[in-house]
């Protein structure tokens, strides 16, 4: 009885205890990285089946244990244990799992699991995208994408977008740049896309991803995914950012007394009188006479050390379970790096005003039916100074004739411009930037894209239909206001006098008003339509997709020939439980840019892969390896842009031309034009060809936190449309263009990331490396007299010249070496090789020289980590074996404009140690194209660096807001290399090219 009783005490103490613990409510809130709530999180107490899902606002209810231990996860994400230890409020924060986001891949018109993917794709969030702090998002690409090849030739506000190649180059004649897909619909370019926009971008580079685009698809495919709905309520994310542009490099040119200096060296060594006295020369030196002995700075005169640029975005996302939205507005401004001038009457200087607008919206109609509706729009404004020189770029003009520093003042000193001696000099500049006037182009970019699915579940479970139209407007047109010519004087000080330097322009005219030519005002349209079929199942551990589709786009410019594709898309794929991989897919579709028999190919590829580490030989014996698959793929593409820049006529076609004209009739005064045969049709000709191979290896270690891809490319391009050369000119019209170029294009892309996380400390570190190197196998190239000679065999952009060799060291040398015949070289001057060994310098000796100017190895290395609400990220990127050719004003010792690199020149005493030829007025033995010019264009830039900090969550919602970061950012920081003159990404020539831009920026993300 005692016992009973002893336990009935017991339990009048514990039980309600025990049962407070059992029905103990736990509230909470669970957030991603950045602060935001994440709307159906699952919340499971570990060891039971008990869970719930967070709601709108990311927050749960669940009764639970004291000591319960609580599993909370979501898609995307790392699950996190969490004890409650009693607590009844618990705000949880899951981090990203780069794994888990890895799991589904955009592929051509479609998405893959990335376990059972085959094909060779390169992916890419808009997460890491938004972490540099550039304009266009073209040049935010290099160095993180294995495979990708990017060359920004200009720093120009509104045209800086870099060149882009997938594998690097494969053809000689047709375009090497890739198809551009945004939210499935062609893109003639993705630059100006605001990268708040982007959710992901991926690159399709073997034949298994592209082969569906058909004649479309032999340069690879890049797919921009846009961000979309979610639900939720609406959460507004506000991001701005504010930064300096500043002027990567640009040519160090001499003061007046040191250019004067090398001038008169210039004029002694080609045994003219120097025309400036010592008297002349000592003024020049103490600067006690600017007026009329000046030391202009041109470059200071109008260029500032920074300018502006700021970005603004604001977007808003949510949606319920039956419609779903993403709008977005940005404003973009980029100032240029000329100076305002208080006299001026209009904005002269370079500027680019960008505005993007777009709104996506998913509506589930029903259980069956799933409508989208895109709408986007990019205005764009590009603004520069009218140039002096039609077709010259304003800024190459600071490197011409007439702007030494010595030449004159920009002001007289009665106030007047200033102007050049030399009749054939530009005028003044700063007069120019002041009165010249502008040259503004507008462009205006509207698509529109509305897409459904329905589900056909009642014919057969997994199959369902697609049906997308989409419409692309663009609209372009041009606004001049400008002057050709204003009065400028040349000052006499010796006679005080004025003289006026163009006698056309005596007075101050007004603006004239241009608005371009026709061509430039017409629009072009773009509409698209697929169809599709689709069709998605498992049995047991077999899974099938299956496509079918039917696609059409037509692009209508004015009068130009309108352009269409219509094709055919089939695709098959199949895997054993993520095992065994298997797919077939092709694309049968043309173009009316070729005739009735030629206009329609098929372009079949298939592909297989092995993940060796799901079998169970493999996983019990092969532990630290979590993924071990092997894949590879073979398959035909096509190229139809093809380097036919006429887009009046088919190329297949032949053209009459308008030549001369002649009488008829008794009238005299009756003249008719006459025609004569132009380019000759060929009824054969059709696209470039590729035939693409790939073989590849992926792994993860040690829990996927080590992951590594490596795959093998072989590429043969043939059918390249080429101009035949072994045929004589007999029948005095130029020959038909013909399909039988072939290049081979061979290499290798290897990635290798590493990620983990140390107590609260986390990190990445990830690099890649791309090599490829194409060959010229056929181009109907004559037999030349020697091998050295021929393009053949040699790389797609190989340059030829005469291979220097050092300087001529004295008289003697000059006699008895090889040289150029009537070139008449000095001792000092570029001394070349005898290629044949025939004693002359000439055509017969102008073999390889250097490297392509695009480069066939580039590779990037990122990193970044995160503690607290601190984060920080780096990218290092370079390319190496590219070569960029110098000429014309950027280097030569043009008459007076002197750079600091011409201190190195030849000298009798410097003849060891000189780094530039003897000093000439002009020297055609110099200036020619050879080897000396042609610079190595190696580098490794800090392309990249951003540190940022996410406030404190108590903090943030004090002040009404979800959550807050501020961060600071640079692109373009340093770079190392040998070319030191301009940018190692700055295109062959005399440096026309507007200069790359190092920024700095701050930036604020609000989230409501």
């Amino acid at each position: 009885m005692k016992k009973i009783l002893l336990i009935i005490y017991m339990l009048t103490f514990l039980l309600p205890g025990m049962l407070s613990a059992q029905t103990n409510v736990v509230k909470g809130t669970v957030i991603d990285e950045t602060g935001l709530p994440l709307p159906g999180a699952t919340v499971l107490i570990k060891g039971t089946k008990i869970s719930t899902i967070t709601d709108e606002t990311g927050k749960f209810s669940i009764a639970a244990d004291s000591k319960a231990v609580l599993l909370i996860s979501f898609t995307g994400f790392n699950t996190r244990e969490i004890t409650t230890n009693g607590q009844s409020t618990l705000r949880v924060q899951l981090e990203p799992d780069n794994n888990e986001l890895d799991e589904v891949v955009v592929v051509a018109y479609g998405k893959q699991k990335k376990p059972t993917v085959t094909g060779s794709i390169a992916t890419l969030s808009g997460k890491e995208l938004r972490q540099s702090p550039v304009a266009n998002l073209t040049n935010a690409l290099a160095g993180r994408l294995p495979g990708l090849f990017s060359q920004q030739n200009s720093g120009q506000p509104g045209r800086d977008a870099s060149n882009i190649q997938i594998r690097g180059v494969s053809t000689y004649t047709g375009g090497s740049t890739p198809l551009y897909i945004v939210d499935g619909v062609q893109q003639d370019n993705i630059g100006q896309i605001d990268m708040n926009e982007v959710d992901s971008i991926s690159i399709l580079k073997d034949a298994s991803a592209v082969a569906v685009y058909g004649v479309r698809g032999a340069n690879g495919v890049i797919i921009i995914t846009t961000r979309r709905g979610k639900t939720g309520e609406a959460r507004v994310s506000v991001s701005t950012q504010v930064g300096v542009n500043i002027t990567n490099r640009l040519p160090k040119f001499l003061n007046a007394y040191d250019a004067l200096t090398l001038l008169k060296e210039s004029y002694l060594n080609d045994g003219l009188a120097f025309p400036f006295t010592d008297e002349q020369m000592e003024h020049y030196r103490t600067g006690d006479m600017p007026s009329a002995y000046p030391n202009t700075d041109w470059q200071k005169e109008v260029t500032r050390n920074n300018s502006l640029q700021t970005q603004t975005n604001v977007n808003v996302v949510g949606g319920t379970d039956r419609a779903k939205y993403f709008i977005s507005g940005g404003y973009l401004y980029q100032n240029g790096i000329f100076k305002t001038f208080d006299a001026s009457e209009t904005d002269n200087d370079y500027y680019f005003k960008r505005y993007n607008f777009r709104s996506n919206l998913d509506i589930n109609v029903n259980k069956d039916f799933d409508l989208t509706l895109n709408l986007s729009a990019i205005l764009q404004n590009v603004n520069q100074p009218h140039p002096a020189e039609s077709g010259r770029s304003v800024f190459n003009q600071l490197m011409r004739l007439g702007f030494e520093a010595y030449n004159y003042p920009v002001y007289n000193p009665d106030g007047s411009w200033g102007a050049p001696s030399q009749t054939t000099s530009h005028a003044n500049m700063v007069a120019q930037l002041t009165l010249a006037g502008y040259d503004r182009t507008y462009r205006n970019d509207v698509n529109a894209t509305i897409a459904g699915v329905y589900k056909l579940g009642f014919i057969t479970k997994g199959l369902s239909t697609r049906l997308q139209m989409a419409f692309n407007n663009t609209q372009t047109s041009q606004r001049s206001l400008y002057r050709d010519g204003y009065p400028t004087y040349r000052y006499d000080p010796a006679q005080d006098k004025y003289s006026l330097f163009n006698a056309a322009y005596p007075v101050l005219r007004p603006f004239q008003v241009g608005t371009g030519t026709a061509s430039d005002k017409t629009p072009k349209l773009i509409s698209d339509l697929q169809l599709q079929l689709n069709y998605e199942n498992h049995f047991g551990k077999h899974n099938v997709t299956a496509l079918a589709m039917y696609t059409q786009n037509t692009t209508v410019r004015g009068a130009n020939k309108d352009v269409n594709y219509l094709g055919y898309v089939g695709r098959v794929a199949y895997d054993y439980n993520q095992r065994y991989m298997f797919e077939v897919s092709a694309g049968y579709n043309g173009s009316n840019m070729f005739n009735d028999k030629n206009s329609f190919g098929f372009f079949p590829a298939v592909s297989a892969g092995w993940a060796l580490s799901q079998e169970s030989f493999f996983k019990n014996n092969v532990k630290f390896i979590n993924v071990f698959k092997i894949r590879g793929s073979y398959g035909l593409t096509g190229n139809d842009n093809v380097g036919i820049a006429d887009l009046t006529s088919y190329p297949y076609l032949s053209t009459y031309i308008p030549t001369g004209s002649y009488g008829f009739g008794d009238s005299s005064n009756t003249i008719y034009n006459g025609l004569a045969e132009g380019k000759i049709g060929n009824p054969d000709l059709t696209w470039e060809k590729e035939r693409k191979t790939n073989i590849a290896l992926d792994a993860e270690f040690l829990s996927s936190k080590i992951k590594l891809t490596f795959e093998y490319f072989d590429n043969y391009r043939y059918d390249i449309i080429t101009t035949r050369a072994t045929v004589g000119q007999v029948v005095g019209v130029t020959f038909p263009q013909v399909n039988m170029g072939e290049v081979k294009n061979k290499g290798f892309d290897f990635s290798l990331g590493h990620n983990n996380k140390i107590g609260n400390v986390g990190y990445f570190v990830n690099a890649n490396v791309s090599f490829a190197k194409n060959t010229i196998l056929e181009r109907d190239e004559p037999t030349l007299k020697y091998d050295w000679l021929q393009q053949t065999g040699k790389s797609v952009g190989q340059p030829f010249g005469w291979k220097a060799i050092g300087f001529f060291k004295d008289a003697a040398d000059v006699a008895n070496s090889p040289k150029p015949a009537n070139l008449n070289p000095q001792p000092g001057d570029l001394k070349f090789a005898d290629l044949n060994g025939d004693g002359i310098i000439d055509d017969n000796d102008k073999g390889a020289i250097g490297n392509p100017q695009i480069p066939n190895t580039t590779y990037g290395i990122s990193g970044g980590m995160n503690y607290e609400g601190f984060d920080f990220s780096f990218l290092f990127q370079g390319a190496k074996n590219g070569s960029v050719r110098l000429s014309d004003e950027l280097v030569y010792d043009n008459v007076g404009r002197f750079q600091e690199t011409m201190f190195g020149r030849w000298t009798p005493e410097t003849a060891e140690t000189a780094t530039y030829p003897k000093l000439h007025l002009t020297s055609a033995n110099n200036r020619n194209t050879n080897s000396f010019w042609l610079r190595d264009a190696d580098y490794l830039r800090l392309k990249n660096v951003e540190i940022g900090y996410q406030f404190n969550q108590k903090f943030v919602k004090r002040i009404g807001m979800e959550s807050m970061r501020i961060h600071a950012n640079g692109a373009n920081l340093i770079t190392w290399d040998k070319l030191g003159i301009v940018d190692p990404e700055s295109p062959s020539g005399r440096g026309e090219n507007y200069p790359q831009q190092i920024v700095y920026s701050v930036g604020l993300n609000l989230n409501f």
